[in-house]
């Protein structure tokens, strides 16, 4: 009787996964499956207030994959490979270990489950599933604030000084280490040292903040001081802003690391030269 309670408890667990029938009580080996098709996954309760099936998509006439709800600021439902797809886990039962039969069966499957992608207290590993959609928006995020502010300093460092952003280091370590034609007081190891030092604190109380969304926009008097986030209608504005200025910035930056690599050059020469000439001056003409 204790043993078929058991049993069923274990069928209807959350924690284990959907219980398949016929389930023998020493289950216990995982391997993982993760798909890039069409397969139903569970839905997740929308953390915005109903985003609507009206929503725009990436392009018109698209269909939004079931795990892009429309919860997420700037959700489009462009997803073509499936990577923001729930990783499902598939459970098996035990292999057979009769030493007295000829031949032990392999354990069947019976069951699945999918992990959470709650937020952990482990400031290195935070997620325990590293495929997750939250850690996915996490990255995002954090590469295109990154790429805002290169793309913006590569423009900048080119304009007032007329040296390329690929050609800056080299210029700054001529003599030295400089910046802006000002000499520095440390040589180019105790920079990285610092660099070292500064970025990776600054990362580990990150990765120490469980709130998911104060892991993404903290806010306070450092990263918000005009408190511009104060009105939550304001706020979701310009949450949508910051990710769609975000993926600009990351694919311009993709731009001037390729033109870089094939002309040599910076964005704003090769810029000016196209314009001098625009229908004989394009990347084509490299290959063509």
């Amino acid at each position: 009787m204790a043993s078929a309670t058991a049993t069923a408890t274990a069928a209807t667990s959350s924690f284990i996964g959907t219980r398949l029938t016929d389930i023998p009580s020493n289950s216990g080996r995982v391997t993982a499956r993760f798909g890039f098709g069409r397969k139903k996954a569970a839905k997740k309760a929308p953390s915005r207030s109903n985003p609507g099936t009206d929503r725009p998509l990436w392009y018109p006439g698209a269909q939004a994959p079931e795990w892009l709800d429309g919860s997420l600021v700037g959700d489009y439902g462009f997803d073509p490979f499936g990577l923001g797809k729930p990783a499902e886990y598939l459970q098996y039962d035990y292999d057979g270990l009769d030493q007295n039969l000829a031949k032990n069966l392999a354990g069947d499957v019976i069951g699945t489950r999918t992990e959470s992608e709650d937020i952990k207290s482990t400031a290195l590993q935070p997620y325990s599933e590293v495929f997750g959609l939250q850690r996915f928006r996490e990255c995002e995020l954090i590469h295109g604030r990154w790429a805002m502010l290169a793309t913006l300093g590569a423009l900048t460092v080119e304009w007032l000084t007329g040296i390329t952003w690929q050609d800056a280091g080299k210029v700054e370590l001529i003599e030295g280490s400089s910046y802006l034609g000002q000499p520095l007081p440390f040589s180019i190891t105790t920079l990285i040292w610092i660099e070292v030092f500064i970025i990776g604190y600054i990362e580990f109380q990150r990765n120490s903040e469980l709130d998911p969304e104060r892991r993404l926009y903290p806010g306070g008097s450092y990263f918000d001081p005009l408190g511009l986030a104060a009105d939550p209608e304001k706020k979701e504005i310009l949450q949508l802003a910051e990710i769609k200025h975000a993926r600009l910035a990351m694919v311009g930056f993709l731009g001037f690391a390729v033109q870089a690599a094939v002309t040599g050059k910076g964005p704003l020469n090769n810029w000016a030269t196209h314009l001098s000439d625009p229908l004989h001056t394009t990347i084509l003409d490299r290959f063509l």
